[in-house]
């Protein structure tokens, strides 16, 4: 009996090395980012310290060039199998990777962490602000930097107008019209100072900023578990046709003006709503006088969201070998466990409790309101089919507004298309996987 139980301690001193010495084994990390200028060093200085601390692991560090499209490339690179095993992607396309199975749950052992549970509490509304990165309560990545926008307003151009931007500035839609025809100025009919427009520049702003409003109404635009629209409704009906009221009934902007960030910059336009954090340089350079506030809200509405919150995420291919994919999890942890350093150096917001608890957040010129839009709002859809679901939305838009069709049979037939667009990208997303 003795002998056996001997063999059996052996056996298992045996099995506890060769596990010891399988998880010390060489690996090598592939790692693609986005191109961040002021970023870059700082990766690459936490990369080094991070291959210093795990010898055994090498990180292969490559940053998409500014000349290429950062999306294009990783979605193509991990569609051919030849793409990176950790990689920084923005929650415009997670919807189509987790479609495709391409991403991996975040294995939380390897980065250090208990359960899902665990990883909200070292983040500040961490259950609400990593919603980007879940998927029917499984998380897929850990966040590098959050974003929504909020509202920037020229102070001088209010002061000129007879206003007081922080007792003036509207805080409903319904007072927006209000406010913005107060600070207009037209030569002719046509005006040549905008009191505030929306951003037309691009069919993501359907998903950034009309979306939100329609959410504010309570209507959940894109189902994204069961891949449904909900566009042939009053809350769609409702915010579409203010927006054609703001071209055609009050004259107060439009597409066919300079978009509404390159007019603010200009000051040109007196309340912008489609800047984050990251504009106050821009308009320091600019020498604009301003003030930062919330999103307005509809007098009625439901839910009191501002605009969305979007982000980027850590995520881990799936397909990549067991140990790198744990490797992989381990070095993002590592670099996530710096939220001081790149919002200091590279101006990224990462919401950790030990971050956002400091007297430097907390008396930040602009970061508690942004923090807190944040904390009431909600990601854009994460779909597959992002951008042709914003293209077809984009186009009922401009039917409506431009070409003055009548709004319910225009959302009857965006409904229709989309649900179409949906079933398409969904079915060939999983075909693909």
């Amino acid at each position: 009996m003795k002998y056996y139980l001997r063999i059996s301690v052996i056996a298992a001193l045996l099995l506890v090395s060769l596990g010891t010495i399988l998880a010390q084994e060489d690996v090598t990390v592939k790692l693609w980012m986005h191109t961040h200028d002021p970023r870059i060093a700082l990766d690459e200085e936490l990369i080094a310290e991070f291959m210093e601390e795990n010898p055994n692991i090498t990180v292969e560090y490559y940053v998409v060039p500014d000349g290429e499209d950062f999306d294009t490339s990783l979605s193509t690179a991990l569609a051919s199998g030849s793409g990176p095993d950790l990689y920084n992607a923005w929650t415009g396309t997670i919807g189509q990777y987790r479609a495709s199975g391409i991403n991996a749950p975040v294995d939380f052992e390897a980065a250090g962490f208990d359960s899902i549970d665990d990883v909200y509490a070292v983040y500040d509304s961490g259950e609400n602000l990593l919603a980007g990165a879940r998927f029917e309560d499984v998380l897929y990545g850990l966040p590098t930097e959050l974003s929504i926008y909020a509202c920037y307003a020229n102070n001088d151009m209010f002061e000129a107008a007879g206003l007081d931007p922080e007792t003036d500035f509207p805080e409903t839609w319904e007072e927006m019209i209000d406010v913005a025809e107060k600070l207009t100025i037209r030569e002719d009919g046509v005006p040549v100072q905008r009191g505030y427009d929306f951003n037309w520049s691009n069919p993501i702003f359907m998903y950034l900023t009309m979306e939100p409003m329609i959410a504010q109404l309570g209507v959940q635009l894109i189902n994204e578990v069961d891949y449904t629209a909900n566009i042939n409704n009053d809350a769609v009906a409702q915010t579409m046709q203010y927006w054609s009221d703001w071209v055609n009934v009050y004259n107060l902007g439009g597409p066919q003006y300079t978009a509404s960030r390159d007019a603010f910059w200009a000051q040109e336009l007196a309340i912008e709503c489609t800047e984050g954090n990251w504009a106050i340089p821009i308009l320091e350079e600019n020498g604009i006088n301003w003030s930062v506030h919330p999103v307005p809200r509809w007098e009625d509405a439901v839910n009191n969201n501002g605009f969305a919150v979007y982000a980027y995420f850590f995520q881990v291919n799936q397909y990549s070998d067991p140990a790198v994919q744990q490797a992989a999890w381990k070095l993002a942890r590592f670099m996530t466990d710096h939220p001081q350093e790149y919002f200091d150096r590279a101006g990224l917001f990462q919401p950790r409790m030990e971050f956002t608890e400091t007297d430097e957040f907390k008396n930040d010129a602009v970061m508690p309101l942004f923090f807190e839009e944040m904390s009431v709002s909600f990601p854009h859809p994460r779909i597959a089919g992002f951008n042709e679901v914003a293209d077809a939305l984009g186009n009922a838009r401009d039917r409506i507004v431009l070409a003055g069709e009548d709004v319910d049979t225009v959302l009857e037939q965006a409904q229709d298309e989309v649900n179409r667009i949906l079933e398409r990208a969904l079915r060939e997303a999983e075909l693909g996987s």
